[in-house]
């Protein structure tokens, strides 16, 4: 597994991850209406130019995880950090997170 930026060829198949990745928070939660799932591709383009977004790839360059990122007056703000369901417990998550605090060093977070 490979951690690398995305690429705006890849953000409709980071949404279609994010879609199937957020079902369980909304089954938890009870309701489908929760952000994640109700974001559109123009939103997640917007935040491709706004700031970071990384994709985690397996052995056959696979998009299994994905996490975003923005630095605003010196804070970077993390979010929609997302894993594939049959992936999730592999320290994914984590590789996410760490390669993205490589993307700000010496920034808030």
């Amino acid at each position: 597994m490979i951690v690398v930026r995305a690429e705006k060829r890849d953000l409709q198949k980071i949404l279609d991850l994010q879609y199937l990745a957020y079902q369980s928070e909304a089954r938890l939660f009870d309701n489908q209406d929760i952000p994640p799932l109700k974001q559109t591709l123009a939103d997640v383009e917007n935040e491709f130019q706004k700031g970071i977004i990384l994709k985690a790839l397996d052995e056959d360059k696979t998009i299994i995880g994905s996490v975003r990122a923005f630095c605003d007056n010196g804070t970077v703000y993390i979010g929609k950090l997302m894993v594939h369901p049959s992936k999730q417990g592999q320290g994914i998550g984590t590789k996410l997170l760490l390669e993205m605090e490589k993307q700000y060093p010496n920034q808030r977070y």
